[in-house]
């Protein structure tokens, strides 16, 4: 598999994952959110993904190793994932 998103963090399979749900580049990954894209992924590909691409797709936006992401993103990150679990849940 060849990289062609040059994204930071994102791997060939992660890569391949987010063409998958139609994101190409990071002006797509960056208009649907990190959060958006997770679940996205999660749906396609259910059981095959960590926080850790959650935290990897968001530390690509801000352009950083995604073991430089702040706790404080990383616990914004989880209760956004949450919130869109549970309202998920109700519709």
């Amino acid at each position: 598999m060849k990289k062609t998103l040059n994204l930071k963090n994102i791997g060939p399979k992660s890569e391949f994952m987010l063409k998958e749900i139609g994101i190409h580049s990071y002006d797509d990954l960056n208009a649907m959110g990190s959060v958006q894209a997770y679940i996205a992924m999660q749906e396609h590909y259910p059981g095959r993904l960590t926080l850790n691409a959650l935290y990897a797709m968001e530390a690509a936006l801000w352009g950083i190793h995604w073991l430089e992401l702040p706790v404080e993103v990383k616990e914004t990150l989880k209760a956004e994932l949450s919130k869109a679990a549970k309202e998920t849940s109700s519709t």
